[in-house]
């Protein structure tokens, strides 16, 4: 990774997501934000718009040369294989509601895997980024406390299964996937929900060793946790689910048509 940015360009995308942090935070504190439908039915706030054009504009400076594919913007098609893949809010639908569950994520990509990846919750218990380092450490940065601290793989109790799963993921899915793939655990399990990329952070912290998205996802809500949970020594891998049955795929690459995921897992 060292060979695609150094510790100082990676120094600078972390002030890069304070600054896109405070932004986000004035617009949510003031409440003064609008909030457009995108042609694809999904909604989008004037302040992911700013966020974005802020994001790109300062990494088109720091990385010249790497193309820039984010959310809001209109990079789809490209012939490069290393690329900047960028949600400037990942859970809009919480932002909007009043809801602290959002998060930033910044990414590179390259030849269809992640290299880099950052996530930053401005205010999501005190607020706090994961992110690695030029040397593949995993930084857990805690703005409460402004110092960062090296994350170690830990070893989670392997008594019970501590699930992490979207707001919306149905319990009984979750308790069909670990009859199916944890039939040991099926009385003794827990699960925890929440919004956007913010879930990785239950994996990195030790938190949950299971993680499961049932629905689809774009490519920018992944990224930046995959490279984090792949260093961590966990494996994220793709599924389908269909009438109650489970079908397991390889893992998650990039740059797919659409930059649109499947269903997916991470266990530890």
């Amino acid at each position: 990774m060292s060979n695609y940015l150094n510790q100082q360009q990676i120094s600078e995308i972390f002030q890069i997501a304070i600054e896109s942090g405070e932004i986000a935070k004035q617009f949510f504190y003031k409440n003064n934000f609008e909030v457009f439908n995108k042609n694809d039915g999904s909604k989008v706030s004037s302040a992911d718009i700013k966020i974005s054009k802020l994001i790109q504009q300062k990494i088109a400076q720091i990385a010249p040369n790497i193309p820039i594919v984010c959310e809001e913007g209109d990079v789809r098609n490209f012939e490069d294989e290393l690329f900047f893949l960028i949600d400037p809010i990942d859970g809009t639908s919480s932002y909007i509601n009043n809801n602290v569950e959002f998060c930033i994520n910044i990414a590179l990509i390259k030849n269809r895997k992640p290299i880099f990846g950052l996530i930053y919750a401005p205010l999501f218990e005190g607020g706090k980024m994961i992110f690695n380092n030029n040397q593949n450490q995993i930084v857990l940065y805690n703005h409460h406390e402004n110092k960062n601290i090296i994350i170690s793989k830990n070893i989670f109790n392997k008594n019970y299964l501590s699930i992490i799963t979207s707001s919306r993921t149905k319990n009984e899915d979750v308790e069909n996937f670990v009859k199916k793939f944890y039939p040991q655990f099926v009385n003794n399990y827990k699960i925890e929900k929440l919004s956007s990329a913010i879930k990785f952070f239950r994996i990195i912290e030790g938190e949950a060793n299971l993680y499961l998205h049932f629905r689809k996802s774009m490519e920018w809500d992944t990224a930046s946790g995959h490279i984090l949970v792949d260093l961590f020594g966990a494996n994220l891998k793709t599924f389908k689910y269909y009438d109650s049955e489970f079908f397991l795929g390889e893992e998650l690459q990039y740059k797919k048509n659409n930059f649109i995921n499947g269903a997916f897992f991470i266990a530890k």
